[in-house]
């Protein structure tokens, strides 16, 4: 008759808290999960705890088939410890049957959680299929600190696999309440919905859980001052690891100027390096922005905090005062190198091509026809009726690029607005008869300021489209920028036939920026 695996009897012998006799002619097919176990005989795998496994091994007919290789001294030793344990009486592994097991009194488990069959409960709902066993339900205060994320992860796996019981029922109305709470608190601050994708939104609402009830709401005070200076002392602390790759590859500092609400000009500098872009500090510069010299001290003592053995770069616009403050100090610091900003020097050339004169008479037409629709509801209503609500004014990166995407989409509903302005209602409209809207309705059915309206497109769409290129955040603009305008050249070219004509006063602006 075949034995069963010294192997497997090994490991089955040297597991804790699976005292049943059982266990030395079977095992677990997964580690720590009692329910689906392996006849260490036969191989068949049986679903149900220990109890259905030795109905297997000793051939008892009903719930499951019978072991045809089990050896008769193992049938009858089950069948022996089956009858004694249904009599009442302690069964002795060491061969005395009516002797008392030392191990129940040892401080192993919970009465009621020793792998038998009147544990069959436990069995089938083990750790990896269900949190709750006879041991209890309620979860104790050391709970969140003994969690082991594989058998958590199995629990959900195996919970998803089953019928939900009525506690769940009312668990998941509970959930449902919580997230009502959520949910109203985001609406009624006015919070941006994908701030629900935030990771400390998560950690928060971890936090929260793992604490438990009556946890005391911070007040004002508490988040404007103290949780706040920590929250700084916590990002200088993450910042820690950007200055120490300063040191080792250098960095680039680069300043970016916005006019607020107040029209101060704020002066932003950021830091970076390879592990990434920090903001540095902003600075008022309303008082000194104009002068070349100011800018020149600001970015020479921008320099200094940072440390000059560290700064390969400085990125500023293009404008004249930036200018002559890069040369300056190119100047006085020998190893480091001023940049232009990409995407102003393309937005420069997009403001320089606009002032050609016939694309500066395009762009003011434009201009003008969409301020006339957008000045009276009686005219937008009756744009948005021939173009299926659709929108001209669409704001983009820059003022210039506006003024692109404004006469593109003028382009693309041509033959809507012309049905407009020739409609019965247009001509109904007490707006016809004045001065702007006979002019506005001259400029739409002009041909020549349709064609001139597609030569600005040739002209700016290639631009436009590296302008979008180089203000994106996903990687650095310096790898293709080069091999961008390139191509945007012969897109110009292409474009006009080459008919050098057409361009040459364009590809002199680009050429000179």
């Amino acid at each position: 008759m075949a034995e069963p695996s010294s192997d497997a009897a090994t490991t089955s012998a040297t597991r804790k808290n699976k005292t049943d006799p059982g266990w030395k002619y079977c095992h677990s097919l997964v580690e720590e999960d009692t329910n689906t176990i392996v006849c260490n005989f036969c191989g068949k795998i049986t679903k149900g705890g220990i109890t259905r496994a030795k109905q297997h091994l000793i051939g008892k007919s009903g719930n499951v088939a019978a072991c045809k290789k089990t050896p008769p001294n193992v049938v009858e030793e089950l069948k022996e410890y089956m009858a004694t344990k249904k009599s009442g009486t302690t069964y002795s592994t060491s061969g005395s049957g009516n002797m008392t097991n030392i191990r129940d009194f040892e401080f192993g488990e919970p009465i009621g959680c020793d792998g038998s069959e009147e544990d069959e409960f436990a069995d089938s709902c083990n750790v990896a299929a269900s949190a709750k066993t006879k041991c209890g339900t309620k979860k104790g205060p050391m709970d969140k600190f003994c969690k082991n994320p594989e058998n958590a992860i199995n629990r959900r796996k195996m919970e998803m696999l089953r019928q939900m019981n009525i506690k769940e029922s009312m668990d998941k109305n509970e959930v449902l309440k919580v997230h009502q709470h959520i949910a109203r608190f985001w609406y009624q601050a006015g919070l941006s919905f994908n701030l629900i994708k935030l990771k400390s939104f998560e950690n928060m609402v971890v936090a929260i859980g793992q604490y438990g009830p009556h946890l005391p709401i911070p007040n004002y005070h508490d988040i404007r001052v103290p949780l706040l200076k920590k929250e700084v002392e916590y990002t200088e602390k993450l910042m820690k690891g950007h200055r120490e790759q300063w040191v080792k590859y250098g960095c680039t500092i680069m300043s970016d100027a916005w006019t607020d609400w107040k029209q101060r000009c704020i002066i932003n500098f950021f830091i970076n390096s390879q592990v990434g872009t920090m903001f540095l500090k902003s600075v008022d510069g309303s008082d000194f922005v104009k002068t070349y010299e100011k800018l020149f001290e600001l970015l020479d003592a921008i320099v200094e905090e940072v440390g000059e053995e560290n700064v390969v770069q400085v990125v500023t616009d293009n404008g004249s005062n930036y200018v002559l403050a890069g040369k300056l100090l190119e100047e006085k610091r020998k190893h480091i190198y001023w940049t232009p900003c990409a995407a102003h020097c393309i937005d420069l050339m997009l403001e320089d091509i606009g002032k050609l004169p016939l694309i500066r008479k395009t762009i003011r037409r434009a201009i003008n026809l969409v301020g006339f629709i957008y000045a009276h509801s009686s005219t937008l209503s009756l744009l948005r009726n021939f173009t299926n609500k659709r929108e001209f004014v669409r704001h983009a990166i820059t003022r210039f690029a506006t003024s692109y995407l404004t006469l593109e989409r003028l382009h693309k509903e041509k033959a809507n607005i012309r049905k407009m302005f020739t409609s019965d209602e247009w001509t109904l409209n007490k707006l016809s008869k004045e001065p702007k809207g006979k002019e506005a309705a001259k400029v739409v059915l002009m041909l020549s300021f349709w064609n001139s309206v597609v030569y600005t497109l040739k002209v700016m769409a290639p631009l436009v489209k590296v302008l979008r290129l180089v203000d994106g955040e996903r990687k650095p603009a310096i790898g293709y920028i080069y091999e961008a305008m390139d191509k945007a050249k012969e897109t110009i070219i292409k474009s006009f036939n080459s008919n050098e004509s057409k361009y040459k006063d364009v590809f002199a602006i680009i050429d000179k920026r």
